[in-house]
């Protein structure tokens, strides 16, 4: 007698021989105990197995519920980030120091079958901010009321930009990745301005100054009447004396 196959339900078995004719009732018993495929199951928040998040930024804890295996081997992992079997459960955790997108596997060991799952982390970079207009422009100096040369940025993550500390009469706009500042300042003063990426991962900034000059002034500082005054000839005149402000020379 032979007693051949392949099971395809699980459990403990006990089977029973019994002979036929002949003489006596005589049984004969024994087990075949069928153990079912491993299993891996998600048992933390539904989406954590397919989740974005900022490099350097820790991941939301992804654990899973697993049968039958005595371990598990993880694969695909971002930097930075580890998995771990204990108890029949496996945990993903970490804060990723590598970004782009990853997709990790996870693989059961021991027991039945040849069982994995496998999810997604994708790691967004920082955002970015770099000058594109002329060295040099993120450090101009102007006079008041003339336009300034524009000065603009390219960004990349960011969904947006605000600039602060520009003078009156300037004013900064973001639009389709570029940050620009341009306009014609109406008051004087060295004035240091700030660019911030909103959205995106980071908190990034880049600053520069804009200096505006104020315009020239002269002022009599001789007495009344000495700018409008009559003297015989070959008689020195009172002096007349001015004060001024900007400029270099005179003529």
């Amino acid at each position: 007698m032979t007693i051949s196959g392949t099971p395809t339900a699980s459990g403990p078995f006990t089977y029973t021989v019994t002979l036929t004719g002949g003489c006596g009732v005589i049984t004969t018993t024994g087990t075949i105990t069928v153990t079912p495929n491993n299993t891996v199951s998600l048992t933390s928040a539904v989406g954590t197995n397919a989740q974005t998040v900022c490099i350097n930024t820790a991941i939301t804890s992804i654990t899973y519920a697993t049968t039958g295996a005595t371990g598990a081997i993880f694969a695909g992992l971002p930097a930075g980030v580890t998995g771990t079997w204990l108890r029949k459960c496996c945990n993903i955790s970490g804060t990723p120091t590598a970004s782009g997108p990853f997709t990790y596997t996870v693989t059961l060991t021991g027991g039945c079958g040849v069982i994995t799952t496998t999810g997604t982390i994708t790691v967004t970079p920082n955002n970015t901010v770099s000058l594109t207009s002329a060295v040099g422009t993120n450090a101009q100096t102007v006079c008041i009321n003339t336009a300034i040369t524009s000065i603009t940025y390219a960004t990349t993550g960011a969904t947006g930009a605000t600039v602060t500390g520009l003078p009156a009469g300037v004013t900064g706009t973001w639009l389709a990745n570029v940050v620009t500042i341009s306009g014609t300042p109406t008051a004087s003063g060295p004035f240091t301005y700030t660019v911030t990426l909103t959205g995106g991962c980071g908190v990034i900034t880049t600053t520069g100054t804009i200096t505006v000059t104020p315009n020239n002034t002269v002022a009599r500082t001789s007495p009344v009447g000495t700018d409008a005054q009559t003297v015989c000839i070959n008689t020195a005149i009172t002096n007349i004396t001015y004060a001024t402000t900007g400029a270099t020379e005179q003529q």
